[in-house]
């Protein structure tokens, strides 16, 4: 069993042993390894993979982003040394936190690894949204970046700022006069939404929901009760955990997280 780093000509072989989502792994493997901050790793038997995993670094703060392994005898030993590898990897590039969102029947895989639970991860679906109304929700513009970036980092406790810039396409944000009050990114992951008050956050909702029928939140977000209301079903999916310092997060600033269950 060896180690090494996935390359492009790689990925569409590999994304065949995973046929259920090979559509939507070939783009996230794809866009990991063309991404200089980001990073993938095979897990391999000989020349067959066991497992692929992906990771990207922020300045001080990492995320795993995807860790899959092939079903079979070796899975689990496959698992745990591509979790230590990425996990090595960021730390080399000076993260002090490593985060990842685990299924919740994998989260004592990870505790296992040093990991600490943060809290569930929530899925709200299909319920009745309000139509969007607000002339305050504006297109995203170079000039709004600034205001985008300094609530996204009081929400998440990290600079995220090279994410977030790669995904401002399609973005929107709350402007109250000069002041950005919250903003929305579609295509970034599942969607997100940041915002410094419900009556924000909610409106912002409402130009996300056209577009899927579901937000991921964290436990602690001030969209809940709004949610249940409207009749969304609500499922945790996952559980979010960290290696390393905490993450000075604010989940009631968030109405959408972009993080996906692994």
């Amino acid at each position: 069993m060896r180690t090494v780093p996935l390359t492009m000509d790689r990925c569409t072989a590999v994304a065949t042993h995973w046929p259920a989502e090979r559509a939507t792994l070939l783009g996230r493997l794809q866009w990991h390894v063309r991404t200089p901050y980001a990073h993938a790793l095979l897990v391999l038997h000989g020349d067959e993979p066991l497992a692929v995993g992906c990771c990207l670094a922020h300045p001080t703060s990492g995320r795993i982003t995807l860790l899959l392994t092939v079903e079979g005898p070796l899975a689990e030993h496959a698992h745990t040394t591509l979790a230590h590898a990425l996990r090595r990897h960021l730390e080399a590039q000076g993260c002090a936190s490593v985060a990842v969102v685990a299924p919740t029947a994998h989260v004592p895989r990870w505790t296992a690894l040093g990991f600490a639970e943060v809290g569930p991860l929530l899925r709200y679906a299909d319920g009745r949204f309000v139509e969007a109304s607000r002339d305050e929700v504006l297109p995203l513009e170079p000039h709004h970046r600034l205001g985008m970036l300094h609530l996204d980092r009081q929400a998440s406790g990290e600079d995220r700022s090279t994410l977030l810039m790669e995904h401002h396409y399609l973005g929107t944000v709350y402007l109250e006069g000069s002041r950005v009050r919250g903003f929305a990114l579609p295509l970034l992951g599942e969607g997100l939404i940041v915002a410094d008050a419900p009556a924000v956050g909610l409106e912002l909702q409402r130009w996300l929901f056209p577009l899927q029928d579901h937000v991921l939140l964290p436990t602690g977000n001030h969209a809940h009760t709004h949610l249940v209301k409207q009749g969304y079903g609500i499922a945790e999916v996952g559980m979010r955990l960290v290696r390393g310092a905490a993450l000075d997060e604010r989940p009631g600033m968030y109405y959408a997280t972009c993080w996906r269950v692994l």
